[in-house]
């Protein structure tokens, strides 16, 4: 019954924390239609978390690491209330029982982005932890053994004011849904699939966009993904940011061009060769 009391807890707290905005009430810049949209700039941000080895290892190892990480997610960002999105790469180690009890001791909701697939019981993938219940994840296969994950959440963000001498006068919490991507990108052919007119990103930009894409890349395939985000073939490009380099990949953020852009990323150590990436992102 504790147990239950709990769960329905969590359920409650995601309906009155789902905020309702109406008008101009919501924090947002509202321009005429036939007007130009600024760039992204640093007066609207939010913060995406991003854990990883940015290695061809799996994320935990052991019960340390899984105990390090569960209390990264449920201290350290303070459950719900320090994060809208957080995504744990290459949480695929067989103990995914440990991370399903992350996610319900943060009072967060989950769904798994398998990254690869080889068979039935070899695959590679990412947990995200979002702040609402998902109605709908959808996964494309992307080259050999490869699969973009596309979903619809929430976001939080952050309006800042500042005056002409750059001080901040007020702050203003910002709300709305988001198209997010995900994928792990090992080998040309994936890359391959990806861009183009006729690829997996034009795909999902035609269903669903604007969109916001963050994930993995080997590192000496950066550059080939930037000219495939180029390739896709829209009225608008889509910018590939260099995040962070680790030993094997690069933490990558696709955006359109027109809608969010790349601020700045803090980075903080979760256990021995685990990082956590706080990576903040403008519109």
């Amino acid at each position: 019954m504790k147990n239950a009391k709990k769960y329905l807890s969590a359920l409650l707290a995601l309906a009155v924390a789902a905020p309702t905005f109406t008008g101009c009430d919501n924090g947002l810049d509202e321009y005429p239609s036939d007007a130009q949209i600024p760039a992204p700039s640093d007066k609207f941000t939010t913060e995406i978390q991003f854990v990883s080895r940015l290695s061809d290892a799996a994320l935990c190892s052991g019960a340390s690491d899984y105990e390090a990480v569960h209390d990264y997610i449920v201290t350290t960002l303070d459950g719900r209330n320090g994060s809208w999105l957080t995504v744990l790469d290459r949480a695929d180690n067989g103990d995914l029982r440990s991370l399903m009890g992350t996610a319900f001791d943060s009072y967060r909701w989950t769904t798994f982005a398998f990254n690869r697939i080889q068979s039935q019981t070899a695959y590679q993938g990412s947990m995200l932890f979002v702040n609402r219940c998902l109605t709908e994840s959808r996964g494309e296969a992307c080259g050999a053994g490869c699969y973009v994950t596309g979903l619809t959440t929430g976001m939080k963000g952050v309006r800042t004011d500042k005056n002409d001498l750059g001080e901040v006068t007020g702050t203003t919490e910002v709300s709305f849904d988001v198209n997010v991507l995900t994928a792990r990108f090992e080998t040309a052919d994936q890359i391959s699939a990806f861009g183009g007119g006729d690829g997996v990103l034009r795909s999902f930009y035609d269903t669903n966009m604007p969109l916001l894409m963050i994930g993995t890349v080997k590192n000496d395939l950066f550059e080939s993904l930037q000219a495939a985000g180029q390739s896709a073939g829209t009225s608008y490009g889509f910018n590939v940011f260099e995040v962070s380099k680790g030993s094997q990949y690069t933490i990558f953020l696709l955006t359109e061009e027109r809608f969010w852009g790349f601020n700045k990323v803090e980075t903080e150590t979760i256990a021995n060769g685990i990082e956590s990436y706080r990576i903040s992102v403008m519109w």
